[in-house]
């Protein structure tokens, strides 16, 4: 439990980190205490674009501060405690965020956002709560007959990075667009073939390590998903979008009974983000900068994008770490060599134009294989129950 208070105290540190950065402060005469003028901060303009956007920036942002204090807390076993203690901190620290704000440039005080950011605290804490339930389902059952938790884990974040931000395109123009685009679409680009086929099969080991009976019908089920996401702004849907799945899918069928699949899942996919990373395979000088402010890429990107990106690393990056775990690594190992890897495609891509090499994505990694470290550690979010155990369990 004290790896969780780590990850907690960690999530605060990332809020403050983001909340400051550039990190550039002013001196200002205030007209009023920081709290009155925090107190009296109310702007609201509802048909203003950006107003949503902050809305939904400002919850998400405390969405991980709830889920990870709720975890942190039931430590002490009291219900009052592991609701509140989380909402109350991240309120404390959201006002007084807001009040720091009001000696940094570009930056305002809003009683608006605080409020956000407890409601963003309570949606994390009540998503704390179902991830809680999801992890405590018995590990037999009609639907599952041994489960592991990480894996269900990933496939949530998966299916989030498809159909963020689920909200569909509702205008006519923008529909006639994306059908001419995917009429005139290219049918094969090997690249992103390579990398969707790899992640449908790494789906598909997912599914079968979280015990689903039949995972091949779950898969083909999934399928839909692609074409859900014709539907969903900021996401293109192409022919070749289609290519992928289709041959991950034949991967997952060839390769279901291999003693080693998890194994060359997860390293295929290491294998297909190493391709991605390092295209068009054009090492030219001079070499560029490697920025060592961990998250600048999505601190210097908007809101939407940044967040699907993000969803897409998690899941990428995690998905390539447990398998690879549960085969030819240890969870040790498997972390040292993800991050190995990651870490070295953001070293050679400071020889290649057009790439913004960065830590963040070998920090990622580390953090990926701490959390997975918790998930295994705790005894009520261990999934890895084998069936005598499990029998022994129930016996006693």
């Amino acid at each position: 439990m004290k790896v969780l208070f780590a990850i907690f105290i960690f999530v605060i540190v990332l809020i403050v980190y983001g909340s400051f950065y550039p990190w550039v402060f002013e001196a200002r005469q205030l007209p009023a205490s920081p709290l009155s003028i925090l107190l009296h901060s109310w702007a609201i303009d509802f048909q203003s674009r950006k107003f949503v956007s902050d809305v939904a920036i400002n919850i998400a942002i405390y969405m991980p501060l709830g889920i990870s204090g709720y975890l942190a807390f039931r430590r002490f076993k009291s219900t009052v405690l592991e609701i509140a203690a989380p909402i109350a901190i991240g309120a404390s620290l959201s006002a007084c965020v807001e009040m720091v704000q009001l000696f940094t440039p570009h930056r305002e005080c809003s009683a608006v956002d605080l409020v956000n950011n407890i409601l963003g605290t309570v949606f994390g804490v009540l998503a704390g709560m179902l991830f809680k339930e999801i992890v405590d389902v018995p590990e037999t059952g009609p639907l599952f007959v041994a489960r592991d938790r990480v894996a269900v884990a990933l496939l949530f974040v998966w299916v989030a990075f498809l159909l963020f931000p689920l909200f569909p395109v509702l205008a006519l123009a923008e529909w006639r667009v994306r059908i001419f685009t995917f009429i005139h679409g290219p049918l094969f680009r090997p690249t992103p073939i390579f990398l969707s086929a790899a992640e449908w099969f790494v789906v598909g080991r997912l599914l079968a390590a979280t015990g689903v009976k039949s995972p091949l019908l779950w898969l083909l089920g999934l399928l839909a998903l692609v074409p859900i996401q014709f539907a969903i702004i900021g996401h293109t849907v192409l022919p070749f979008d289609f290519v992928g799945p289709v041959l991950g899918t034949l991967l997952f069928v060839a390769l279901r009974k291999g003693s080693k699949a998890d194994g060359i899942a997860g390293m295929l996919l290491l294998v297909a983000l190493t391709v991605r990373g390092l295209e068009p395979f054009r090492f030219e000088g001079p070499g560029q900068a490697f920025a060592w402010i961990p998250f600048i890429g999505l601190l210097n990107d908007t809101w939407q994008p940044a967040i699907s990106v993000l969803l897409g690393k998690l899941f990428q990056y995690g998905a390539s770490l447990w398998l690879l775990s549960r085969s030819f690594f240890g969870l040790a190992g498997a972390t040292s060599a993800v991050t190995l890897v990651l870490a070295a495609i953001e070293v050679l891509q400071t020889q290649i134009p057009g790439h913004i090499a960065e830590m963040t994505d070998p920090l990622i990694g580390v953090l990926l294989g701490l959390a997975f470290f918790v998930l295994r550690r705790n005894s009520w979010l261990t999934g890895n129950v084998t069936h005598r155990k499990v029998a022994s369990r129930h016996t006693k």
